[in-house]
């Protein structure tokens, strides 16, 4: 799993990242469908069903669930919408010291001893702030990557069509990043599909595969999401994978 925050970049689709955006943004608050699909999809000049927004739900719920996070993270309001119930702490930026405005008025001017015993708290303050800032980056960082790869595919719509680069047996192969579609990329994924046991043989599967390497170019992860359809062509059951070298 990835822990520095800096190192990887990765593509969300842009209904999928407005919805999480907008959850975010309204956190442990109710929000009707209507405004959710307003704020998410019909500002943007798209119109979209009841249903496509119930459709992201699940798979969004799907990708906490994968992390390891309750499900439950998103709460179904009956006859309302959907509200998020999540603990965010968004990090605040601290002022200069106030050490040094006491330093400058005479008025208040304090003994050294006492100004360095501030410093030091407001220090100590900052790091424990810093510190906890960290872990929920790193979580968030998390979810964002389930989401990539679960999402993508969810949210296919006329802004977001993935390219059929192979097939491997009953196995289509679609590229999900644009910038890679080539021969190099059908062979990494039928690789990734030998080493995570998924069989091509007997069952009809559709594969999405996409690659992302971090800045410094030190590894790259390879996201892989297997899905199957029922009679009416709808994804039924989807199984992700994430590999990194």
């Amino acid at each position: 799993m990835l822990r520095n925050n800096n190192q990887l970049i990765v593509g969300l689709s842009n209904p999928a990242t407005r919805l999480l955006s907008e959850l975010i943004k309204h956190n442990k608050t109710e929000l009707t469908r209507e405004t959710l699909i307003k704020h998410v999809w019909e500002d943007y000049g798209f119109s979209p069903s009841s249903a496509t927004l119930s459709n992201h739900i699940s798979e969004l719920r799907k990708a906490f669930e994968a992390l390891g996070v309750s499900k439950n993270i998103l709460i179904t309001v009956p006859r309302i919408g959907f509200k998020m119930d999540a603990e965010i702490h968004p990090e605040t930026k601290l002022k200069e010291p106030a050490a040094e405005k006491i330093e400058n008025n005479p008025e208040l001017c304090e003994p050294e001893s006492e100004v360095n015993t501030a410093s030091s708290l407001i220090d100590a303050n900052s790091k424990k702030k810093r510190r906890r800032m960290k872990i929920t980056v790193f979580f968030l960082i998390l979810a964002l990557l389930a989401i990539a790869t679960v999402t993508t595919f969810g949210t296919l719509t006329r802004e977001d069509k993935p390219t059929l680069i192979g097939v491997q047996d009953k196995c289509k192969i679609y590229a999900l990043d644009d910038n890679e579609q080539d021969i190099e990329q059908f062979n990494h994924a039928r690789k990734m599909l030998t080493s995570e046991k998924i069989d091509c043989s007997q069952t009809d599967h559709d594969i999405f595969y996409m690659e992302a390497r971090p800045t410094n170019e030190l590894f790259k992860v390879h996201f892989m999401a297997a899905c199957t359809r029922d009679d009416n062509l709808n994804y039924k059951n989807c199984s992700n994978y994430k590999l990194v070298e």
